[in-house]
């Protein structure tokens, strides 16, 4: 009997790079080196996220506050499937108050009634995890966001920093998790341009490490809000591009990635029931201002929805579905809430799905549209 030729390691890698992630986290326990490359390898974890197919999984926050991949099984059904398990610190217990992803990684906050907050970027896919260290110097209702320095020639080992400030941009600091273990000042102006305001911490997402949000031009308030790019390389930010057409207010405008090549955002004008969902053409670093928005799902709310602007939400643009989350106050009981998600097709198809009541806490339920990645932190 023949014996069974053995490729070459760097054979098997190439052939490795292109496997899913999520099918390579079932083989790592086929050899040892597999294994070490899966976990702690970082030249293969970068050519994996540059080499193969990108998949993505919704994860949404509960009400019990841990995150649970959801499953769009077929239209209308959803599965809520069992939470992932963030390893524990045994001195520092944490839930996930406030979750922001980036490049496969979660950044957990947990902030607590003394504005101390406790701080772990999270790979739930390997499951690694750093914690911050973040003191108690800052302010209630901080936000954070994560996102890595962009530069070409730094590409295989990208550079992952942490930026938080307060309501409106202002008190910013960043922290750099390859090259210090303290938060430093960003200068004020380079978070919210000098003749822009009312930034919006809601509506904030990460998408090729860079972090867009809304904000809206002093000077200009008939054209409502438009979008800002913060740049990790040059941590300064700059007009990325108007929206798909401008208007002083909207009954819901909230902002999404579509995996991590798009933006999306959910708009309804003020003056009508018909509400839309945009998406941007691919988005080249390089040539922002090209970029245009395609009308991907378009659909007429009508009032029983009772969808507000509060909704989150996050597109399947290949399903051309869009699913949504909202916590909706009980009139009859101002201390309890529904946690609702909302499915959103083509033809105006709408299914609606209610998670039991729960006294109200925040935060309300939320969706991510999660990459996974062998990312080393």
């Amino acid at each position: 009997m023949a014996r069974p030729v053995e490729l070459p390691n760097d054979l098997v890698d190439e052939i490795l790079y292109r496997v899913p992630a999520t099918s390579l986290k079932r083989l790592r326990s086929t050899c040892k080196r597999w294994n070490r490359l899966f976990k702690e390898d970082r030249k293969f974890a970068s050519e994996h996220r540059d080499k193969a197919p990108k998949e993505f999984l919704f994860l949404i926050m509960t009400e019990k506050q841990t995150i649970c991949p959801l499953s769009i099984i077929n239209l209308p059904s959803v599965e809520v499937k069992r939470e992932l398990s963030l390893p524990a610190d045994p001195s520092k217990p944490l839930l996930e108050t406030n979750v922001f992803h980036c490049d496969g990684l979660l950044l957990c906050v947990r902030d607590f009634p003394t504005s101390h907050y406790e701080i772990v970027v999270w790979n739930p896919f390997t499951g690694q995890t750093r914690w911050i260290e973040a003191h108690n110097r800052w302010k209630p209702f901080i936000t954070f966001v994560l996102g890595y320095n962009n530069n070409k020639s730094s590409c295989n080992q990208r550079s992952y920093k942490i930026l938080c400030f307060s309501p409106g941009g202002k008190d910013a600091e960043i922290y750099d998790l390859s090259s210090s273990d303290s938060w430093r000042r960003i200068p004020d102006g380079d978070l919210t341009p000098p003749g822009w305001g009312g930034m919006f911490s809601e509506d904030i997402v990460s998408l090729k490490g860079n972090t867009y949000f809304f904000a809206k031009e002093k000077s200009k308030p008939q054209l409502g809000l438009s979008l800002l790019k913060f740049d990790f390389s040059t941590e300064k930010s700059s007009l990325f591009v108007r929206l798909p057409y401008q208007r002083p207010r909207c009954e819901i405008l909230r902002l999404s990635a579509v995996r991590d090549e798009k933006l999306s955002v959910f708009l309804q004008p003020d003056d009508t029931s018909k509400a839309e969902i945009w998406v941007t053409s691919k988005i080249d670093d390089d040539s922002t201002k090209a970029v245009s928005w395609n009308k991907v799902l378009a659909f007429d709310l009508s009032p029983h929805l009772q969808i507000t602007g509060l909704v989150t939400f996050v597109l399947d643009e290949d399903k051309k579905v869009a699913l949504c989350c909202e916590r909706l106050m009980d009139h009859d009981d101002y201390s309890l809430c529904i946690d609702k998600i909302y499915i959103l097709g083509e033809d105006n198809q709408v299914s609606e799905f209610a998670f039991d009541p729960t006294t109200y806490t925040e935060p309300r339920p939320f969706p991510l549209n999660y990459v996974p990645s062998l990312v080393q932190i």
